[in-house]
């Protein structure tokens, strides 16, 4: 994600752009003063910042390829699969299926979209869940190779190094 960040983010929210709400909102709190002020802000401003990132993407034309690929219809269900539940054993005829597609013409979409099989973006996946795992939790090697879909520490590790 933050390879895809581009240098400068420059919001400009039309009227009917939920971005122009969160900055009246966030404008509003900095003077209200009120109770829990700070976590409100904290919260409008994540917010503010996913809410300038996706419209930089939906007007980018080079917005990253797993962005654009989430909203065709035929890969974005394989992708919102895959990233709800990366321990689940998944296979290609799978995904295929739930993508609509036959094996062949979801692996050729999949490798158009996001220039990769769909395998290889599973295990790539997999493997930021766990590097976030190992950076921020005190899960133990086994619980982490479980939750993103490994059979035993000694295959994440494998898959890992």
């Amino acid at each position: 994600m933050l390879d895809a960040l581009p240098q400068v983010l420059t919001p400009s929210a039309a009227d009917d752009d939920p971005l122009r709400d969160v900055i009246t909102l966030l404008s509003r709190e900095l003077v209200c003063g009120e109770l829990a002020q700070q976590a409100v802000l904290d919260r409008l401003l994540d917010l503010l910042l996913v809410l300038a990132i996706r419209a930089d993407f939906h007007r980018s034309a080079t917005a990253p390829r797993w962005y654009r690929a989430a909203a065709d219809p035929r890969l974005g269900a394989a992708l919102q699969a895959m990233h709800e539940n990366a321990a689940h054993p998944w296979t290609a005829p799978e995904l295929a299926s739930i993508s609509g597609l036959s094996r062949a013409a979801f692996a050729r979409a999949f490798r158009d979209g996001l220039g990769q099989a769909p395998m290889r973006y599973l295990t790539e996946w997999r493997m930021t869940l766990a590097r976030d795992h190992l950076r921020a939790d005190d899960l133990s090697l086994a619980r982490i190779a479980d939750t993103v879909g490994y059979g035993s520490p000694y295959a994440f590790a494998a898959a890992f190094r």
